[in-house]
């Protein structure tokens, strides 16, 4: 149900980020370069930093970086498994 005036208002609103859609490699490398270098950092802080315990097990140094890269991955397989039974249809399912 677009129409011609919808197709210009959104490339107006496109227009400007453009640029950063195209896959530079330089900047793409610096992303990930900086990107890695902060979570050094932040694991690095994680010894350092003292936290209160409440069970022994999250006393461990990076417990809470696997506790959500756990948690991460109990929920995309979760979603792709469980929650794709429910939501996913055949291939022909419109030609029925």
């Amino acid at each position: 149900m677009s129409t011609e005036s919808d197709e210009g208002v959104i490339a107006k609103l496109r227009e400007p980020w453009r640029s950063m859609l195209d896959e530079n490699p330089k900047a793409v490398k610096t992303f990930w370069l900086v990107s890695i270098i902060i979570l050094i950092g932040l694991a690095l802080a994680d010894v350092v930093v003292h936290h209160h315990a409440h069970f022994g097990v999250d006393a461990t140094p990076g417990f809470y970086s696997l506790y959500g890269l756990g948690a991460c991955v109990v929920m995309v397989l979760f979603s792709k498994y469980v929650v794709a039974l429910i939501l996913k249809r055949k291939d022909t399912y419109y030609d029925d």
